[in-house]
């Protein structure tokens, strides 16, 4: 079967209920998930959070792109569409996202970070294997880092994924 995964919007933190919707409908969902900092009365816990609020993952077929079913599911607005245009989210971001989970099914993108200094010559790490060079200028949390690249002849800052991210 010809499949491809999909972007579909929740409403506001109802990821989880839009899951377990789609999953009593069989369709194949993905909602990853990382290990957030929650402060609460004083206190500081780290809770699963959605790696994308508002969004979960269906993987599907040709024959089940009813996407009338789709909008009308509890917890989800819809598709991810322009116009009558639906985008395929491309597989390797999906299977990127699942290899960096632990034995828990948490996203983990680990301390990477702490490799790079600013200063640092880095490449990004590209859909099709090439790279992009950049200045590492500073990291953003655990999973983010300012990259200054230079595109079209201009410098220009972006904030990437750490694990895209290698020493170059």
């Amino acid at each position: 079967m010809d499949r491809q995964w999909f972007a579909i919007r929740t409403q506001p933190r109802k990821e989880r209920v839009a899951r377990r919707h789609y999953e009593q409908q069989d369709f194949i969902v993905y909602l990853p998930l990382i290990l957030s900092f929650r402060r609460h009365a004083r206190r500081v816990d780290r809770v699963p959070r959605p790696l994308f609020p508002g969004y979960v993952f269906l993987h599907l077929s040709i024959d089940q792109r009813q996407w009338n079913t789709i909008w009308s599911t509890i917890g989800a607005i819809g598709p991810v569409c322009f116009g009558e245009y639906y985008p395929a989210v491309p597989d390797w971001v999906i299977e990127g996202l699942r290899m960096r989970e632990n034995e828990s099914g948490l996203i983990s993108f680990g301390t990477q970070g702490s490799a790079f200094k600013p200063g640092d010559r880095v490449s990004l790490v590209l859909e099709n294997m090439e790279y992009i060079e950049g200045i590492f200028q500073a990291a953003k949390g655990e999973d983010r880092a300012l990259i200054l690249m230079e595109i079209l002849r201009r410098e220009v800052s972006a904030l990437v994924p750490m694990w895209a991210l290698k020493a170059a």
